[in-house]
């Protein structure tokens, strides 16, 4: 056992030295939860450093792999995930996260999105649950590359197998690659996203020190998934570079019993957790009445928000619904960040009332405060400002940068931006001075706090204004009382202005519906705020289609009923 040391946040050189380091703090550890929320196991600090370095041993003795291997790591939520990728750190082979079948709705397009995901990155052995074999052995990717079982490794330890421990490795350099990320919305191209170690560490010190400010009293609850950036670094990586507590349920126990969050931070006193919005809305949409009394949430002083754009009324659902729980609203932190910048760029620290603003948004995207206008006023969430070693500006069409006030395209640059793009088995690499395009839209108000309205591909122009679809499907979901999930806003290119605006609607949402003239309503509230009529469709549940870290796929959903692939079903649409 390692000799006991004290507590440290942050500061570290790699991954591999915070991890030696937090195994000398043998009390502290990580928590799996199942989903009927009873505790699943516990691997302490100390033994996750000793196992890793077994199953080093164990790895290193039967793959014959270069440095600088990529290996396809199926991240399911437990041990066993987090034990092969600090393995892989180890051995100096490139861990790359990847999504369960569970992730993308079937097996058939988990089969199209890995093998993009496997050809991309070059990935020269794959890991996943012994349940998941037979899935990639039906599409063949076994007979492609090597597939092996997590569990065969646990077992081959536990049974006492000898293979030497990894007691000596090479420490990395922090231009060296540490894991792949894919973007949540790769799809037939898959594009990964490669972080190196000296970004990871300039990233989660950022975390640390200045978007959390952690101290040892601290203990964090995720359900986010660890192939996601949010769920790996955030959730993850980062707490083991503090040496703190954190307790986890599988995004799948979520969403399925979504009160399994606040129940088990009430009961294991939680300090911190993250998540996108959708998830506070669901939380505060399924909660049992008979559940509130019980709950105790006055320890969680940073509810984390990101991972896509905010809408207020989501987390003030949250924030009413568990008030009589000691939640306070000033306990969310807005932020922004992305997959290329590692993941967090910008913290808000804002008292929650001052976090969201109305705006009104010009043609031209000139942007004015709104607080009393009565109509044509959006609400935006305020993100905060740049952390340590990121700068970050607004800039139109042409790359000019845009003064404050002017919504344009956000790029990035800082210490934790990716070194390259991994696609078709080769990594391209990014010039630093270059920054990062995030393909997101916003602006910046004087104070330099950025504002974000949207995706840039998912921006709508209508009559000559620009609009963003999560505006129109947020005033839907309240009218149906509804989750935004189930709600599609999307434009056709190829058609006329008159006719070129479709809202997909799920049927569960209208059928739930307590409103006596639902369709009539939402057609007429998105009309206004479209300024031109919508074609209002029922579609079945479930084709509205999710990337794998579960937002809505707006372009392939499009393209799906465009082509005729999904059918509107008569009887309830308008």
């Amino acid at each position: 056992m390692p000799e006991r040391q004290e507590r440290r946040i942050g500061g570290f050189a790699n991954l591999l030295e915070a991890a030696e380091h937090a195994a000398c703090l043998p009390d502290q550890g990580l928590t799996f939860f199942d989903g009927l929320g009873q505790q699943q196991a516990f691997l302490s600090h100390a033994r996750l450093w000793q196992a890793a370095r077994q199953l080093a041993g164990y790895l290193r003795c039967t793959h014959s792999l270069a440095k600088g291997a990529r290996v396809g790591l199926v991240a399911q939520t437990g041990p066993d995930f987090i034990t092969h990728f600090l393995a892989c750190q180890l051995l100096g082979w490139i861990s790359c996260p990847l999504p369960l079948p569970s992730a993308l709705q079937g097996n058939a397009r988990y089969q199209r999105v890995l093998q993009g995901m496997l050809e991309a990155a070059g990935m020269s052995l794959l890991v996943a649950p012994r349940p998941m074999l037979p899935i990639l052995q039906a599409e063949g990717l076994s007979a492609r590359l090597p597939c092996v079982d997590y569990e065969t490794a646990t077992e081959a330890m536990a049974a006492g197998a000898d293979h030497p421990q990894a007691c000596s490795w090479e420490m990395p350099a922090p231009g060296d690659i540490a894991y792949v990320q894919f973007s949540s919305g790769s799809t037939s191209h898959p594009k990964g996203i490669a972080i190196s170690h000296g970004a990871l560490m300039a990233n989660v010190d950022d975390i640390l020190c200045s978007g959390m400010q952690l101290s040892a009293s601290d203990r964090a609850f995720s359900w986010l998934p660890f192939y996601h950036d949010m769920g790996l670094v955030g959730m993850l990586l980062a707490p083991l570079c503090a040496q703190v507590c954190v307790d986890y349920l599988a995004p799948t126990a979520f969403v399925r019993r979504p009160q399994l969050w606040t129940r088990l931070m009430s009961s294991r006193a939680s300090t911190i957790t993250y998540a996108p919005g959708f998830g506070y809305a669901l939380a505060a949409g399924r909660a049992a009445a008979e559940e509130d009394a019980s709950l105790c949430l006055q320890a969680l002083r940073i509810a984390g928000v990101g991972g896509d754009r905010i809408i207020p009324s989501q987390l003030q659902s949250f924030a009413d619904r568990h008030a009589g729980a000691g939640f306070h609203a000033d306990a969310f932190r807005p932020s922004y960040g992305l997959a290329e910048a590692t993941l967090a760029v910008t913290v808000c620290d804002l008292p929650w009332a001052r976090a969201h603003r109305r705006f009104i948004v010009d043609p031209a995207g000139g942007v004015a405060d709104a607080e009393n206008a009565v109509s044509g006023a959006q609400e935006f969430v305020n993100c905060g400002r740049p952390l340590p070693g990121w700068r970050v500006t607004v800039r139109d069409e042409r790359g000019a940068v845009l003064p404050a006030g002017t919504v344009g395209d956000v790029v990035v640059q800082g210490a934790a931006q990716m070194s390259g793009i991994y696609e078709r088995a080769s990594l391209q690499p990014l010039e630093p001075a270059a920054g990062v395009a995030t393909g997101d839209m916003g602006f910046l108000d004087a104070q330099g706090d950025l504002f974000i309205t949207g995706r840039r591909k998912d921006v709508m122009i209508v009559r000559g204004r620009n609009v963003w679809p999560q505006d129109v499907e947020q005033a839907v979901a309240e009218i149906l009382r509804s989750e935004t999930d189930d709600i599609l806003l999307f434009q056709d290119p190829g058609a006329l202005p008159e006719s070129d605006l479709f809202l997909l609607v799920h049927e569960k949402a209208v059928r739930q519906s307590a409103h006596p003239h639902a369709l009539g309503s939402i057609a007429s509230t998105a009309a206004g705020l479209l300024g031109a009529p919508p074609a209002v469709h029922v579609v079945s549940n479930g084709c509205i289609e999710r990337t794998s870290s579960g937002k809505k796929a707006r372009a392939a959903t499009r393209e799906r009923f465009l082509s005729g692939k999904i059918m509107t079903l008569p009887a309830l649409s308008p």
